[in-house]
């Protein structure tokens, strides 16, 4: 007696057949497609110096949108600022470190000046500048010479005409010059060449 051969079931095996060949390939395109990279084996905190502890190797596949470092640049990571935290576990991003926001023996420092005591042209991150203390309602002007700074951030102006802006400058100049700032006895000027 012939034996009755349902036609879903061998529908069903032969799509079992082609989607496992399918899984396998696709296994295969990715495994083939790894590459070693960065990873991240303990959290860093921004602004922290990333040292090689803090690092791990793993492979990847390339996935669209997803920035990765290989493994052959580890050296040049080494030593590097976190520019933003690094978590536990993840794959390490080339925008994710750099250098230091702030370089050593500097401070950064937040102004708000009155209008007419800020440059209206552009400054953009890296101009040279020079804070002058002025005098305050026909006051004495304060002691102490010009403090030479850096614009850190682009200056912002606010509703009232006052404009926001950082200024890295020396650490020793720090309170000094954040107390001028409060007394609103500064003005910024401008110095002459290009931005670094």
């Amino acid at each position: 007696m012939r034996a009755r051969r349902n036609a879903r079931w061998m529908a069903a095996g032969v799509m079992a057949v082609c989607l496992g060949g399918l899984g396998a390939a696709l296994l295969y395109g990715n495994l083939s497609n790894a590459h070693s990279v960065i990873t991240v084996t303990r959290t860093v905190f921004r602004d922290q110096v990333i040292t090689a502890d803090d690092l791990g190797v793993t492979s990847a596949s390339d996935v669209a949108g997803v920035d990765t470092v290989p493994v052959e640049r580890i050296d040049e990571v080494v030593g590097r600022t976190a520019l933003q935290d690094l978590t536990q576990g993840s794959l390490l991003s080339p925008r994710a470190y750099g250098e230091a926001a702030v370089e050593t023996g500097s401070v950064r420092v937040g102004l708000r000046l009155a209008a007419g005591r800020i440059p209206s042209s552009p400054m953009p991150p890296g101009t040279e500048v020079l804070l002058v203390p002025v005098a305050r309602d026909g006051g004495d002007v304060p002691e102490g010479a010009s403090v030479a700074g850096r614009i850190a951030t682009e200056p912002s102006t606010l509703p009232d005409g006052a404009s926001v802006v950082d200024v890295t400058v020396a650490s020793s100049e720090a309170e000094r010059v954040a107390r001028l700032a409060a007394g609103d006895q500064l003005v910024l000027v401008r110095l002459a060449g290009r931005p670094r």
